[in-house]
């Protein structure tokens, strides 16, 4: 069948047999959960001073406790001996006698787009004096991380600006940990953390708000559950913070999908992530050596991009959902179905989206597209949100076979994009090398070369058919001996282009030859070299 004929045919079939849930020009239809309620300064109970020069007080003992279990994380460089703050957030006090703090990996996500560090020191502010603004006490460093599901922990080391810890001083209390496995809708939260330098708190002292679950999210590959959906949106300052239920036991900690500034934030990491995180960081003596890899804000493509003002993740196909009047679930989530499914059902986020937006979704089957499943809306404003939908078929044969390709795009650019594999296989995995450097650019390309000298590596690498992968990791070997197994990172590549990885040991690199060998989903896909004169 020709090209021609072959298109016309799919959108003669998917016409009459598939149907969408979602019309053009729709009302952004936000699943529920999503509501502006329990913004800062709607019913804090620790808010910066008003015009008569006061502030309200928490009446409530245990709440003035968990207060002081609360610290503001700050990635900063010294500049002209003031911080230079590269991103602020909060942090979790859950261990006094180790000193750890529990906090988002955003905010202290070491590296920047270009693979160079972001930041030297990490500053950690206490609430001693509850009403304050914190005050910069200790400097910290990250002992423990899982990038793949945003959880770091960091154990403080330092006075601020000193080179050695006050023997006592971290005296403030940690915090009880609770469960959150069987954390559900209608389960009322106290949420705690730091808003962040803005307009409307100048002092950045600590909120605490009211929240309610409202609904659970999963991912691809993972059995657990990866996200808590609530009915606050907060300022992204409070990422790191802590959520804690009604007999004040810590349950989850706040986080954005991607740590931004322009966006709020409406979701937790349920503790039993962090749980592992935690175990590993009482072992540990030495900092986290973090992997270093390309960064985009285009997720499910590698088209880096050098600004980061607004984030849609790549959409999740789910096989089932619970649906009610005030919210969605979906469930079975994956990236390949059997045929004969009467319905698929997705949802991404969006962070940071500028109000009045056009967002538009594009249907592909096998790379023709389904005008009568694209639609389009105009985003009205709200810093973050869930939106979901589904396509089904109302015939016994299901959805048709193929790959199904979704691309969220925005203001007129491509955002995001996933592809479903229904009833058929993925394409070959492949990558080969592409070169190496000490960094790179803010669009993924080459920028200084490799020496001796270099503290850090990173190779070049041009990949097709990674439409089904979800994870990414990589081994290095230093003349055959294997120096470093990085963490199983998020695979936001798409399913052709080029990215690059990396390696930092902290220190030069000195010569030899380097060999990264490349896994996706467990897979070894092949090595990439680069020999150091």
């Amino acid at each position: 069948m020709t090209t021609q004929r072959r298109a016309w045919f799919l959108a003669f079939v998917l016409a009459f047999t598939v149907v969408p849930a979602i019309g053009c020009q729709r009302v952004a239809k936000i699943i529920p959960g999503n509501g502006l309620t329990g913004r800062p300064g709607a019913t804090p109970a620790l808010v910066a001073p008003g015009s008569n020069g006061t502030a309200t007080a928490i009446a409530d003992a245990q709440l003035a406790q968990l207060a002081q279990s609360i610290v503001q994380v700050q990635a900063a460089t010294p500049k002209d001996g003031q911080p230079q703050v590269a991103r602020s957030g909060s942090g979790v006090i859950i261990d006094v006698d180790q000193r750890l703090i529990l906090t988002s990996y955003g905010v202290v996500q070491p590296y920047g787009a270009d693979g160079t560090p972001a930041y030297s020191t990490i500053l950690i502010s206490t609430n001693r004096k509850l009403g304050d603004a914190p005050v910069a006490e200790f400097e910290a460093d990250l002992v423990a991380a899982d990038p793949a599901n945003g959880i770091a922990v960091l154990r403080v080391m330092r006075d601020a600006g000193s080179g050695s810890l006050s023997s006592g001083r971290f005296n403030l209390p940690a915090v009880t940990l609770g469960d959150a496995r069987t954390a559900a809708a209608g389960l009322t939260l106290r949420v705690f953390g730091h808003p962040g330098p803005d307009a409307s708190n100048r002092g950045q002292v600590l909120i605490v708000n009211k929240a309610s679950v409202t609904g659970i999210r999963g991912a691809p590959g993972i059995t657990n559950r990866t996200w808590l959906k609530t009915d606050v949106r907060l300022p992204y300052g409070v990422s790191g913070g802590g959520a804690f239920n009604q007999s004040g036991a810590l349950i989850g900690i706040l986080a954005q999908d991607r740590y931004l500034q322009t966006a709020e934030v409406g979701l937790l990491r349920p503790l039993e992530l962090a749980l592992p995180v935690i175990e590993r960081a009482k072992k540990e003596t030495a900092k986290y050596q973090v992997a270093i890899q390309m960064q985009t804000n285009v997720s499910g493509t590698s088209k880096p991009q050098p600004t980061e003002t607004m984030w849609i993740s790549a959409p999740v196909f789910g096989a089932n959902a619970i649906q009610s009047a005030s919210t969605r679930d979906l469930f079975d989530y994956g990236t390949r179905f059997p045929a004969g499914r009467p319905a698929l059902y997705y949802e991404y986020i969006l962070e940071g989206v500028p109000a009045n937006t056009m967002i538009e979704e594009k249907w592909f089957l096998d790379d023709v597209p389904q005008d009568s499943l694209s639609s389009s809306y105009r985003w009205d404003g709200r810093g973050f949100a869930i939106q979901g939908d589904r396509i089904t078929a109302p015939g016994a044969a299901g959805i048709p076979r193929g790959r199904w390709r979704i691309e969220v795009w925005a203001g007129g650019a491509l955002r995001s994009q996933s592809t479903a594999l229904v009833g058929t296989d993925a394409r070959e995995p492949k990558a080969t090398g592409a070169g190496a450097a000490s960094s790179a650019t803010k669009d993924g390309k080459p920028q200084a070369g490799l020496s001796a000298a270099s503290t850090q590596a990173i190779v070049f690498f041009d990949f097709t058919g990674m439409e089904g992968a979800q994870t990414v990791e990589w081994l290095v070997f230093n003349n055959n001996q294997r120096i470093y197994t990085s963490p199983t990172l998020r695979w936001d590549y798409g399913e052709s282009g080029r990215a690059w990885i990396g390696y930092a040991p902290g220190r030069a690199l000195g010569s030899g030859k380097y060999e990264f060998e490349l896994h996706v989903d467990g897979r070894v896909l092949g090595g990439i070299a680069a020999t150091i004169p």
